[in-house]
């Protein structure tokens, strides 16, 4: 066999860790337990199980692998933990508040107090005297003992373990900021220093200085990656570890340590990564994703092939620029716990019983019933199947787990399960009805991509209720977000500052694409991109002069020329009327180009789209045979009914099913509703229509 034809993705979720091996266009998947104290061992658990079903020990597949990508919660968590570094921020004196202002999310405690979860301590937060104005000219010199002074109280009397500076308008003129860095470096040269300017050179301070702190801040669980990247060499693996960064796409191990915080959120994004390889595939060009792990359900949404991105916003509280794909996350997964608040209300999430102990049925001593814990409890998950019957299930102590809630709520046990599953269900459809809205969609053009372990449970009832005509879920839905590592392109950004009304001046902004171009094949060769396989395109972010928020719009290919800057406006008018309005334009509005942002795509390895061959309908056409029934509660009000169960594996391409009933599949099963009926396609890409 050749080298190039086995390729290793695996996403690390909140309660499993996902693997799956490519091996041309046959794979091979597995999952292990999560091992948060130790991201290695569960990340080697889950690819020897992933090996041994291909039929190799693991040191023997480790050097045939030539790509390895990885999808981690490590920075997702230490920011939800917060339990980052200490770190102590140099800004120009008088603006010392303008990070504690927290223009970020507010969150209730435990004990009912609503407050912004914060990165620094006021007292870690010191002034440096210098000034540099809105056109770049210096105002007021750089004092070098107010940077030396504010260093050593920072590090030596208050614990600082890194070091930002972060500039007034240090994006037009970084002198400032850069003699300051190296004054601080030579004071301590194993210190982190980080700066604002350097790591995100665009306008706006907060958003600069929030992106400079977030990745001081969470560059210490950095060395459980790099731990793993040393043990794959120990155990063989030639090959370089790419890691799945928030855009979606894959940076090298280097990279990743440059910029920590580009992996927030990257499990995430691998999802919405193979999402849109399958939205070519699977002939949809537009589609809902439904992500559901064990701790949370993220929806994003890719459009006319391509996923949907944002260039900054909310991220675990905190305002911030940030590259990312757009997923809305509510903590509705599979272990989210169910619980009884003040008002005796029964409610679910957003808290997870996580791997250990995980839900009750999952006989770890858990006791508090989860959402999979009244799944089982309600006849939708098998116990005997689970995980292809490798994992049995305890349905009693499910069972039990609800009537710890259900003897409060005087209610029973099943009540209670039913009342899990539809508050579960109505979170999963706020969120994406949300998405739909804020984007302006038709969801009527539309399908729901449904993937994670337990997703296709719940996607199908979201559809009827969003009047989603279709469900897709494909074969690796249990493990898509590990094939979107194993498959994902290379991708990196890199932006100008513009801030120029329209119509932009064509040769500074043909200048600026040059230069980005330049860097961008730089940055592409260091992470293993040949030049051949290199592409490069460019976006502008366009916004209604003194409007907060831009759009990003995609500037046509070939030379910025008139009849370019014509189509880029033309594109924004386009993209703000279908999102706000007609009514929402005001004719004659001046319109600003923000930034130009250049966009480096490339794929190390040639034939990495094997993973996403093109899903047809089958010629010929049957009925499927049922395997057997299942009680299942699908009326609050009636008792369980016996419903058909499917076998996926032994289902033939071209067979169809009528609802009510149940696909059981080795690491997932789909429920498809009364009036709704499935047809599995030649590649097992099953997809469920609703019935006129």
């Amino acid at each position: 066999m050749s080298v190039q034809e086995l390729m290793i993705g695996v996403d690390v979720g909140g309660t499993f860790t996902d693997c799956v091996i490519f091996e041309g266009k046959a794979s091979w998947r597995a999952k292990a337990p999560t091992t948060s104290e130790d991201l290695g061992k569960g990340v080697l658990n889950a690819v020897g199980l992933a090996a041994q079903r291909r039929g190799l020990p693991l040191e023997e597949l480790l050097p045939r692998v030539a790509r390895f990508g990885l999808g981690t919660t490590a920075i997702t968590n230490t920011l939800a933990s917060r339990t980052g570094r200490s770190v102590g921020l140099l800004t120009t004196a008088g603006f010392e508040e303008m990070m504690l202002a927290a223009r970020g999310a507010k969150v209730i405690d435990d004990e009912g107090w609503l407050h912004t979860p914060a990165l620094l301590k006021r007292n870690m937060v010191l002034p440096v005297v210098e000034r540099i104005d809105r056109n770049g000219e210096i105002v007021s010199v750089l004092d070098e003992d107010s940077v030396r002074e504010g260093a050593r109280i920072l590090v030596e009397e208050r614990g600082a373990e890194a070091i930002v500076i972060s500039f007034l308008w240090s994006v037009l003129n970084p002198q400032h900021e850069q003699r300051a860095a190296a004054i601080v470096q030579k004071m301590y040269p194993d210190l982190l220093v980080v700066q604002g300017a350097d790591l995100h050179p665009v306008a706006r301070e907060y958003e600069r200085t929030t992106y400079a702190v977030l990745n001081a801040y969470v560059s210490g669980p950095f060395a459980g990656i790099e731990q793993l990247e040393t043990r794959l060499k120990e155990e063989g693996m030639q090959a370089p570890l790419l890691v799945v960064h928030s855009g979606g796409g894959t940076i090298s191990v280097p990279e990743a340590r440059r910029l920590p915080l580009l992996l927030a959120l990257s499990g995430p994004a691998a999802g919405v990564s193979a999402a849109a390889a399958l939205s070519e595939s699977a002939d949809m060009p537009n589609l809902l994703t439904g992500d559901m792990g064990g701790t949370s359900f993220d929806v994003s949404v890719v459009r006319a092939g391509a996923a949907a991105r944002r260039a900054r916003g909310d991220l675990m509280g905190v305002w911030t620029a940030l590259p990312i794909v757009d997923v809305q996350a509510i903590g509705a997964g599979g272990g989210s716990l169910a619980w009884i608040d003040d008002r005796g209300m029964l409610r679910v999430g957003p808290k997870s019983a996580g791997a250990v102990p995980g839900p009750a049925c999952y006989g770890r001593g858990g006791t508090q019933p989860t959402v999979t814990d009244a799944l089982v409890v309600l006849g939708y998950i098998s116990p005997e199947h689970f995980l292809g019957g490798g994992f049995h299930l305890d349905a009693d102590a499910a069972l039990q787990a609800c009537q710890t809630l259900a003897t409060r709520l005087n209610m029973t046990a099943q009540e209670v399960a039913w009342g899990i599953r539809e508050l579960a269900l109505s979170g999963m459809t706020r969120a994406m009805r949300g998405r739909i809205a804020s984007l302006g969609l038709n969801p009527t053009t539309f399908a729901i991509l449904s993937y994670g372990g337990s997703g296709s449970l719940f996607t199908p009832d979201i559809a009827s209720s969003l009047h989603i005509p279709r469900v897709v879920v494909p074969d690796l839905a249990s493990v898509l977000s590990a094939s979107g590592a194993a498959t994902a392109n290379v991708r990196r950004e890199r932006l100008r500052n513009v801030l120029s009304p329209m119509p932009v001046p064509l040769e500074s902004v043909s200048t600026s694409m040059a230069e980005l171009e330049e860097l961008l094949r730089s940055d592409l060769t260091a992470d293993g991109v040949k030049a051949d396989d290199a592409a490069i395109t460019f976006e502008a972010d366009l916004r209604f002069t003194k409007q907060t928020h831009e759009l990003s719009i995609a500037i046509p290919a070939g030379p910025f020329d008139d009849a370019a800057r014509d189509r880029l406006l033309e594109g924004f008018l386009s993209e703000y009327t279908q999102r706000y309005g007609g009514g929402s334009v005001v004719l004659k509005t001046p319109i600003e180009v923000v930034s130009i942002r250049g966009i480096g795509v490339g794929a190390p390895v040639s034939d990495s789209g094997n993973a996403h061959s093109r899903a047809t309908s089958s010629t010929e056409t049957s009925i499927a045979v049922p395997d057997g029934t299942r009680a299942v509660k699908i009326d609050r009000a009636k008792d369980p009914v016996e419903v058909e169960v499917y076998d996926l594996s032994k289902l033939d391409p071209g067979q169809t099913l009528a609802g009510p009933a149940l696909i059981d599949s080795t690491d997932t099963t789909i429920w498809v509703p009364n009036n709704w009926a499935a047809n599995l396609r030649a590649d097992r890409t099953l997809v469920l229509e609703a019935s006129e």
